[in-house]
C-alpha cells in the first residue's frame, strides 16, 4: 500500500499545481480582483481623497495606464485609452476636482478625451480633432442633400417681423424665413430638424407681454406747499440688479427762467398725496395742468405731448426759407421694463420748453427748455416725481376804500399797492400700474 502511494505522488503534485493555476487566474478575472488591483494602483499612487469629487496626487515616473485606473475608479466613470495612449508620467496635483485633473494629465502629455456613449475616451489630440473634423464634414455633407421641408408657425402676440433675425441664427445655409404681415407668421424653410427647432423657439418666445398703465399728473405748485406732498427726493436712481445708474441731466437756458436743477423723487402714500393734491387746489396752492393716461407693453415707448406746434421760418441746405413746425409744452417719453420680481424700471425723458419774451439779434426766436434723461425703479403703482422747473411770480396787489380811492389825485390816500412774489414749481408725476392678464 505505502508503494502505491509514493508512485502516484507526482501526479497528484501536478494537480495540485493545475488548481492553483486555474484558481489564479479566475481571481484574475473577476471583478473583486480588478478592484483589489485598481486600489493597489491607487495606493502606489497616493492618490487621496480631499473632498467630494476632488483629490491629491504625488507621483513620478508612473505609468499613464495606471494613473487613468485610478482616475476611473475615483470618479466612477468608465475611461478608455486608446492604443497611441502609453508613456510615463510625472503628476503633482493637490486637492482639483477630478475632471480638471484628468485635463491637466491629457493635455500635458499631448493627449485629450472626449466623453461619448457614457464613457470617457483617452487619445491624442490630433486623432480626436481629426475625428470631430469629419463628424462636422459629414454632418454639413448629409445636410445638403437633406429634402427641404416648409413649414408656416402662427404667431399670436410677437410680430413676425421682430422674430425675424433672432430666427435666422439657427438657420442652416439653405434655410430661409420669410414674414408674412397679414397673418402675423412666419413661414420657415429648412431641413426637418431645423424647423422643429425654430418652430419651438418661435413658440416660446410668442408670449403675451405685460401691459403696463402709466399715468402721468402734470402739476403747478407753489414752492412752500411741496414738503405737504411728502416727496422723497433723491438725486440717484434706484436700479438695484438691473445694471448701474445712467443718469443724464440737461438744462438749456440760453435766457430767463423757468428752470432750475431737476430732481426725481418718489411717493409711497399714494392715497395721502392724492388727497393733498386736492385740499392744495382748494386753498388755490396747486393747479393740474393736464392728467393724461397711456397703456403700453413691457420695454415699447410711451410719448406724452402737452402744448402745442408753432411753425418758425427756417432755411434749408440751399439758404431757402422753409416752415418747420416746432412743439413747444411738455413733452414726457417712458420706457418701462418688469423686472422678474414685478418691480417696474422707468426710463423717463421730461422735457419742457416755453417760448422767451426776447429775441436773437437777428431777430429770431429764443425757446427756453429744460430737459432729463433718467432711471428709476418703483413699485407697482408706486409714484416717480420730477421736479424743479421752477418759475418766479411777481403779482401787484391794489386795496383801498373804495370809492374814495378812484378820487383824483386825493384817492392815493386811501389806497395801498402790495407787490406779492411767489415761487412755483411744475411737478411731473409718473404712476406705472400693471396690468392684470387677459
Amino acid at each position: 500500500m505505502s508503494r502505491k502511494l509514493r508512485t502516484n505522488r507526482p501526479a497528484l503534485v501536478t494537480a495540485l499545481l493545475v488548481a492553483r493555476v486555474v484558481v489564479s487566474a479566475m481571481t484574475a478575472a473577476s471583478p473583486v480582483g480588478a478592484q483589489e488591483d485598481t486600489r493597489s494602483a491607487r495606493s502606489r499612487l497616493g492618490l487621496v481623497q480631499t473632498g467630494p469629487g476632488r483629490f491629491s496626487i504625488d507621483v513620478q515616473g508612473a505609468d499613464i495606464h495606471t494613473v487613468l485606473r485610478a482616475i476611473a475608479e475615483f470618479s466612477g466613470k468608465n475611461i478608455v485609452a486608446g492604443s497611441m495612449v502609453k508613456g510615463q508620467i510625472t503628476v503633482a496635483l493637490h486637492d482639483m476636482p477630478w475632471r480638471d485633473a484628468l485635463t491637466t494629465i491629457t493635455r500635458a502629455n499631448g493627449l485629450d478625451f472626449t466623453e461619448e456613449a457614457g464613457a470617457i475616451r483617452v487619445d491624442t489630440a490630433e486623432k480626436l480633432q481629426a475625428e470631430l473634423l469629419a463628424r462636422e464634414t459629414n454632418e454639413a455633407r448629409r445636410l445638403e442633400v437633406q429634402p427641404l421641408d416648409t413649414r408656416i408657425v402662427h404667431l399670436n402676440y410677437a410680430a413676425a417681423r421682430e422674430l425675424q433675425p433672432v430666427l435666422q441664427s439657427t438657420l442652416s445655409k439653405r434655410g430661409t424665413i420669410q414674414v408674412d404681415e397679414r397673418t402675423n407668421s412666419i413661414v420657415v424653410t429648412d431641413v426637418t430638424d431645423n424647423v422643429d427647432d425654430i418652430e419651438k423657439m418661435a413658440i416660446k418666445l410668442d408670449s403675451e407681454t405685460p401691459q403696463i398703465e402709466i399715468t402721468s399728473k402734470l402739476v403747478d405748485v407753489d414752492v412752500s406747499a411741496l414738503r405737504d406732498l411728502g416727496i422723497e427726493w433723491n438725486i440717484t436712481a434706484d436700479l438695484g440688479q438691473t445694471g448701474a445708474t445712467n443718469q443724464k441731466i440737461l438744462i438749456d437756458l440760453p435766457a430767463q427762467p423757468p428752470a432750475g436743477t431737476l430732481k426725481i423723487g418718489t411717493v409711497n402714500a399714494q392715497g395721502s398725496f392724492e388727497a393733498t393734491i386736492s385740499a392744495l387746489e382748494q386753498h388755490r396752492k396747486a393747479n393740474i395742468i393736464s392728467n393724461p393716461r397711456i397703456t403700453t407693453v413691457d420695454n415699447r415707448q410711451a410719448k406724452i405731448l402737452v402744448g402745442q406746434k408753432i411753425p418758425l421760418i427756417v432755411q434749408d441746405v440751399a439758404g431757402n426759407a422753409v416752415t418747420q413746425l416746432q412743439t413747444i409744452g411738455i413733452q414726457l417719453t417712458v420706457t418701462p421694463h418688469l423686472t422678474a420680481d414685478k418691480r417696474i424700471v422707468l426710463d423717463l425723458h421730461p422735457e419742457v420748453s416755453d417760448l422767451s419774451t426776447q429775441s436773437t439779434v437777428q431777430g429770431g426766436v429764443i425757446i427756453n427748455t429744460s430737459e432729463a434723461d433718467t432711471r428709476v425703479m418703483v413699485d407697482n403703482g408706486q409714484t416717480a416725481v420730477i421736479g424743479g422747473l421752477i418759475r418766479n411770480d411777481d403779482s401787484r396787489v391794489r386795496t383801498g376804500i373804495p370809492i374814495l380811492m378812484h378820487i383824483p389825485l386825493l384817492g392815493q390816500l386811501f389806497e395801498n399797492d402790495t407787490v406779492v412774489k411767489s415761487q412755483r414749481e411744475l411737478v411731473i408725476f409718473v404712476t406705472p400700474k400693471l396690468l392684470a392678464s387677459s
